[in-house]
């Protein structure tokens, strides 16, 4: 039977790193084996030519009996080394070793079993006088023995701990992983409320789990919003088409001369026209909120912006019997689309002007708040209740007071989807002055000097 938790990406790359680990263990090992072993050796080999040197003092001093006797002094002492020879012209005159032939520098001699070779060091006191002294490397061994088990056990407990936590994030990462599977089944067997769970330990898989959640927000946002459009739309063409549709049975009932029949076709190519301006409405919000225009996004100035929007509606807003005014608090630069903004706050300033009485002043003020441009519309006329304002930028919403006016209640629908595009906040004054004020804030892209007001 397969076992997943080995199949996953988390036991391989915890296999990767108790590999590395393993290898990196034995190198390691080796290096520390090899430098206890010469450690060792030369430690040896420092005693023996200590002995030596004794011996070489006893005959400088006395002569040969001096350096036997002192030979077999330091054969008596503890600690000493554990092989002696003092031999004269190839007779041995004192020691425990038969005689050799003289080598001089550090000797390596057979010993009486595998582990009991021995290593020690021989030098002549005088021509024909040769002495050798060394030890047997079994404790060399032993300790080395010593050190190969302890390596051992640390590379064995090593690889159970790699193994063992490999183990445990490999199923820890299945279970969060089976997590999300479940999740993304019951979203596709309909359950759009569905979501991924976060843990709370804010790692990679949390982010993950955190992107696909704000994802399957914006889909369920957006088929809301398509669902919404649907009945908006079959609720709000029905009057028109219906009005078409009689407007054509009259003409076909009541028209005797081809007078009669151009106005009722002229009648109807215009309603057709509003109904089909509906519709390119319709798509133009869809198109922006696809976010498609982002790949157009430069950098903009938004008070030369602003200010191009004052001229452009000034006149119109002085035709209708209002006042545009121009507040600019700051100069700053934002990263968007100038065409879209530019339609932004036309239709802002276009839906204050539509639906105000005349004398009403409409306010464009420019201003900045830390890491935010903000955009304020402002008006004095009779406002919008409080219990409306969530509606306000909802498609093809109307309030019976502007249902006699011409329009689709798209203008707010398309502000908010720019708005979306831009990243910007949109708020409502609600600060019970008289009017409505809509704010925009914008991330800024670039650090602005501030103006004086």
């Amino acid at each position: 039977m397969r076992i997943r938790f080995l199949h996953t990406e988390a036991f391989r790359l915890s296999a990767i790193y108790a590999g590395i680990f393993a290898l990196s263990v034995l190198v390691l090992g080796s290096v520390v084996f090899v430098m206890t072993d010469r450690a060792f050796r030369d430690q040896v080999v420092e005693f023996s030519r200590a002995d030596i040197a004794a011996m070489r003092n006893g005959y400088a001093a006395q002569g040969i009996a001096e350096a036997q006797e002192v030979l077999e002094q330091i054969m008596s002492a503890p600690g000493a080394s554990d092989f002696f020879l003092l031999q004269k012209d190839g007779k041995r005159v004192a020691g425990n070793l038969p005689p050799m032939a003289p080598r001089s520098g550090i000797v390596s001699l057979p010993g009486t079993g595998p582990d009991h070779d021995i290593l020690g060091a021989g030098d002549f006191l005088a021509p024909g006088l040769y002495v050798y002294a060394g030890s047997d490397l079994q404790r060399v061994h032993a300790a080395e023995r010593e050190i190969l088990q302890t390596l051992a056990w640390l590379f064995a407990l090593a690889m159970l701990l790699a193994i063992g936590g490999g183990t445990l994030v490999s199923r820890s990462f299945l279970q969060r992983s089976d997590a999300m599977a479940r999740a993304c089944r019951a979203i596709m067997d309909g359950d759009l409320k569905a979501r991924i769970p976060v843990r709370g330990a804010h790692d990679e898989l949390d982010r993950l789990a955190g992107t696909i959640n704000e994802m399957l927000d914006r889909i369920a946002a957006l088929m809301e919003n398509v669902r919404q459009v649907t009945n908006d739309i079959a609720h709000d063409l029905r009057t028109p088409v219906s009005h078409l549709r009689q407007r054509l049975e009259r003409a076909r009932e009541e028209s005797h001369e081809a007078k009669d029949y151009a106005e009722a076709l002229t009648a109807a190519i215009e309603k057709t026209d509003e109904i089909l301006q509906l519709f390119a409405s319709l798509l133009r919000i869809a198109q922006i909120e696809g976010g498609a225009r982002r790949a157009d996004f430069t950098q903009i100035a938004l008070g030369p912006l602003v200010t191009h929007v004052r001229d452009v509606f000034g006149a119109v807003a002085e035709a209708g019997g209002h006042h545009l005014e121009l507040k600019l608090k700051t100069e700053v630069s934002i990263r968007g689309d100038r065409a879209l903004i530019i339609q932004l706050l036309s239709n802002l300033i276009e839906n204050a002007i539509l639906h105000t009485p005349e004398g009403t002043r409409i306010t464009l003020l420019l201003s900045r708040t830390e890491d935010r441009a903000v955009i304020t519309v402002n008006d004095d006329g009779p406002g919008v209740p409080r219990e409306e304002h969530a509606k306000l930028f909802q498609r093809l919403y109307r309030r019976e007071a502007s249902r006699s006016r011409p329009g689709y209640g798209l203008g707010l629908a398309l502000v908010a989807a720019i708005a979306e595009l831009h990243n910007a906040d949109i708020a409502l004054r609600d600060d019970g002055a008289p009017g409505l004020g809509i704010t925009l804030s914008f991330p800024v892209t670039l650090p602005s000097p501030q103006a004086a007001d």
